[in-house]
């Protein structure tokens, strides 16, 4: 098969996968396993509107039309499910990125989250801000850091793509005592996230999120069809490897 021939199939399985699994979980009602962040974002979301402060989001190097287009986009439609609780508060959540292209796409987000809640006398576009471009810039860390804590946030959430520039994100949440949740789609991210958060999502736990938070059988069923993909693909490996062996 040439190229374009597999990515159809591809495309055609997943989409079938999906509709398959949202059928079945009509009747069968999924059981996700625990993840923590999970369970601690909506009550930092809830935290934040009670006590009328605000919750930064950061997405860092993130970035659309590279490789981290999927996680850019997985991470932004976690903040709108998160936004959407913020809505119903004067205090605007915040986003901070370094890469320009992603900006239209946090204004949006904060937009359609404020749409969702009919209160888009409180949205203000300014509340998604650009830092300078670049892989690991210390010059967004240092910014964003600074932002977060002259505007009093209770809390850091990171997702998406970070280097060892979350370290810096990392240490001025812990001097101002804000909650720090974080995710990167880098291994040296991870590990500093793994090593600093109150909270970490590992690798593609991500992916998960829009399933635990205002699922709708769309996302539980996609969530279930991924699953799925991954056993087959895996069963895929042990098959020809036993084929090679023999």
């Amino acid at each position: 098969m040439e190229n374009v021939e597999v990515i159809i199939v591809l495309l055609v399985t997943a989409l079938a996968a999906t509709l398959g699994a949202r059928t079945l979980l009509r009747r069968i009602p999924l059981v996700l396993r625990q993840i923590p962040a999970f369970d601690v974002l909506p009550a930092a979301a809830a935290d934040a509107v009670e006590s009328s402060y605000r919750l930064h989001f950061a997405l860092g190097s993130s970035g659309l039309g590279f490789g981290g287009s999927l996680s850019t986009l997985v991470s932004a439609e976690v903040i709108y499910r998160l936004a959407q609780r913020l809505a119903v508060s004067r205090q605007s959540p915040l986003i901070t990125l370094n890469d320009a292209l992603t900006l239209p796409l946090a204004q949006d987000t904060l937009r359609r989250a404020y749409e969702y809640r009919q209160t888009m006398e409180y949205y203000r576009a300014h509340a998604a801000a650009w830092f300078p471009q670049g892989q690991r810039s210390l010059a967004f860390a240092a910014g964003a850091a600074s932002l977060s804590a002259d505007l009093d946030a209770v809390g850091n959430v990171l997702l998406g793509r970070f280097g060892t520039e979350l370290a810096f994100l990392g240490e001025s949440a812990m001097r101002h005592d804000q909650t720090l949740i974080a995710h990167s789609d880098l291994i040296e991210g991870q590990a500093i996230a793994f090593a600093q958060a109150d909270q970490v999502l590992l690798g593609e736990e991500l992916y998960a999120g829009p399933a635990y938070m205002n699922p709708r059988k769309v996302d539980e069923g996609s969530l279930l069809a991924t699953e799925l993909l991954r056993w087959l693909v895996i069963f895929g490996i042990l098959v020809t490897a036993l084929e090679a062996a023999l």
